[in-house]
């Protein structure tokens, strides 16, 4: 609550109550901007991206993955120079443009222009693609949103070459060498506008003959829209399985009978030549977060965003008085498509130390820039934030700044004119009234040292005596002789109620020099 001051004078009165309220006694708490969110206390499924005014937004985490046991490559292309996660893969080159424009996970992704070359990755000695590498179960998964989807444009691609065996085909079942060397290769490509996997002597059945595979998709993929694709490969069972977005587009048992009970070819990298892994050769448009393990994943993230929302809070701001009013609290945020951001608030005028104001159950929501009147005085306040993707999981809210706007309940000024009269076994003060109508009374402080009112032994008590609203007070049972110190603050009707300065000390010493008294 502001001060309001006083005055016999109606329209004075009126003028210095509006002034209470003007926007220049109003202050301010921002979270963000500047602050870059160091005033939360917790970020669940919420992360700071680059954002507004050059500081930093909160966002939605994305589903991007990470790095374990099983992951032999990846790339989220989210940093411009982009780089396996792993380490165990090194472009050649500078690697392929990245676009912060719409990326299926993360900051950016990355843009190809049907560059024939496209952009080549070297495996380490002991990568999946080095020489004589024996795969089991795999998987290869990826975000792509093609432009053109011209016949031909390829997703990724590897060659290689292996010594001849007995058995040895190509896909149409006639063998394929170059010189004594037996050629290999792994596509995904684009054509009618559907992707197809391409295995070139590469699955080898365990008597050294090879199986050629290949899958399509049903679906014909549609251009400028992000799915996501994967590949994978059950060494159990020898079932190799195309997936877009979660649902099967084609398999095939990679047996020498072709089904579940025959003998279980696996994917063999030749040990004559192993060829760079190439992204993007002849393909336009864009692609993102590219993994490949050593097992057969069941539960790929397909959704941008790992969880279904996302929760910020912060921490326990003091505003330094207790009823202060808070006016309102102001948000700048951003809100695409069907997205959202839920507010809410505690407030209180006393805090136990807990990390939450209150309770779990205890949050308030509110409107980011509508006042609050009158209805919210409190000490501490908390804030909470929970943010919503779109209906597609594909956009997430930007949360840029909290304001807190309040106006300080301020306490009292302190009394002044104080003075001390000595008698026979007391002192006698008095003092000016506070012009504030919020003052409800006064305490008075005493002690034999000065600045020092920790004393006892009076007959109103010890120290401080509550002398209600007067403004004066006689002070018996003192020792004689003895020289005290006295002081006094006002208090208003705040609760917990506000206490004012000391006033200017005084000191008198009573005296049986004086006339009447108790001793």
């Amino acid at each position: 609550m502001a001060r309001k001051p006083y005055s016999s004078g109606a329209l004075l009165v009126c003028f210095l109550l509006a002034a209470a309220h003007a926007p220049g006694l109003e202050k301010t708490i921002e979270l963000g901007k500047d602050a870059l969110w160091a005033d939360m206390m917790s970020l669940d499924g919420l992360t700071p991206l680059p954002g507004k005014w050059g500081f930093q937004d909160l966002a939605l985490s994305g589903g991007a993955y990470s790095v374990d046991s099983s992951t032999e490559l990846l790339l989220h292309f989210d940093t411009r120079a982009a780089t396996d996660a792993t380490g165990n893969y090194t472009f050649q080159g500078d690697g392929p443009a990245l676009s912060g424009f719409m990326p299926a996970m993360g900051t950016a992704s990355a843009a190809f222009t049907g560059a024939r070359t496209g952009a080549a990755l070297a495996g380490a000695a002991d990568s999946m693609l080095s020489p004589g590498a024996l795969w089991a179960d795999f998987t290869i998964e990826f975000w792509l949103s093609p432009a053109t989807m011209a016949d031909g444009e390829e997703i990724l691609s590897w060659t290689g070459a292996d010594r001849p065996t007995a058995g040895t085909t190509n896909g149409a079942g006639t063998a394929t060498a170059t010189g004594n060397l037996t050629a290999q290769s792994i596509r995904c490509f684009i054509r009618d506008r559907r992707l197809v996997w391409d295995f070139m002597n590469v699955f080898r059945l365990p008597g050294a003959g090879r199986i050629p595979v290949r899958l399509a998709g049903t679906r014909q993929i549609l251009p400028r829209v992000w799915h996501h694709h994967l590949l994978r490969f059950d060494s159990r069972v020898g079932l190799l399985s195309y997936l877009i977005d979660g649902v099967p587009e084609a398999l095939v048992h990679v047996t020498d009978t072709g089904s579940e009970t025959g003998s279980v070819a696996v994917a063999v990298i030749g040990t004559a030549r192993s060829g760079p892994l190439v992204l993007g050769a002849g393909y336009t448009g864009f692609l993102d977060e590219i993994r490949i393990s050593r097992r057969a994943v069941d539960n790929p993230v397909l959704s941008r965003f790992l969880g279904r929302t996302g929760v910020a809070v912060s921490r326990i701001i003091d505003l330094g008085y207790s009823s202060t009013r808070i006016i309102r609290i102001d948000s700048v945020d951003s809100t695409p498509a069907d997205s959202g951001i839920e507010f809410s608030y505690q407030a209180a005028d006393s805090w136990g130390g807990h990390k939450v104001l209150k309770g779990d159950t205890d949050w308030i929501p509110f409107v980011p820039g509508k006042d609050f009147g009158d209805s919210v005085k409190s000490r501490y306040v908390q804030l909470r934030v929970e943010l919503y993707p779109d209906g597609t999981r594909t956009q997430s809210p930007r949360l840029s700044s909290l304001r807190v706007v309040y106006e300080p309940n301020l306490p009292p000024a302190p009394p002044a004119g104080l003075m001390a009269t000595a008698g026979n076994g007391k002192v006698t003060l008095s003092w000016r009234k506070v012009d504030d109508l919020d003052v409800k009374g006064y305490l008075v402080f005493y002690g034999t040292s000065p600045h020092n009112y920790l004393g006892t032994g009076a007959l109103p008590g010890p120290s401080p005596i509550d002398a209600g609203a007067a403004t004066s007070i006689e002070i018996g049972g003192l020792d004689n002789g003895n020289l005290y110190y006295f002081a006094v603050a006002a208090y208003d009707d705040s609760q917990p109620r506000q206490q004012s300065e000391f006033s200017a000390e005084v000191s008198a010493r009573p005296s049986r020099i004086y006339p009447g008294g108790n001793q």
